[in-house]
């Protein structure tokens, strides 16, 4: 008989949309950004760790990173266990999203692949269910990654280099 975990192909679709969703509000703020992986591993830690969405998803748009970190220092607790315990989520998420054609690969050849948000749309249908705690929240992180490279935003949440 084969065991069919059912939680685990809901959490990696709810992954593939939420990181979809966020393609299109990065896009919103910067049309020239095109997240990396990098970048895609620090969305799930907050959207899906509830302290650290309730911190951020009211949050006004021209309050700056900085500043809810400042007042907010418990969305950096346990970050990196967070980033490590959702990265395979995020990776069957984006699998997902790659091959259902919602986002693309670019510069696959190179060191530093970057993804990009594709013509498909992501069904209304589906936009709507998204849980609005989580979308929220995703709209402010676009809006805060938009105009930073990902290796200042780790810095600024971690405290050091992507590569330390």
């Amino acid at each position: 008989m084969i065991y069919l975990d059912r939680n685990i192909i809901n959490n990696s679709m709810l992954a593939c949309y939420l990181q979809v969703y966020f393609c299109d509000e990065l896009l919103k703020k910067n049309n020239e950004r095109n997240p990396d992986l990098l970048l895609f591993l620090l969305i799930l830690p907050f959207v899906w760790h509830k302290s650290s969405r309730e911190a951020m998803q009211n949050r006004k748009f021209d309050t700056n990173l900085n500043t809810i970190i400042e007042e907010q220092p418990s969305i950096r607790i346990n970050l990196k266990q967070r980033i490590s315990s959702f990265s395979g989520a995020t990776l069957q998420g984006l699998n997902l999203a790659v091959a259902s054609g919602l986002i693309a690969i670019i510069n696959a050849d190179t060191e530093q692949a970057y993804f990009k948000r594709t013509s498909k749309k992501l069904p209304q249908a589906i936009k709507n269910s998204l849980p609005k705690e989580m979308t929220k929240t995703l709209k402010r992180l676009a809006n805060w990654y938009a105009n930073m490279d990902t290796a200042s935003i780790y810095k600024l949440l971690l405290g050091n280099t992507i590569c330390n």
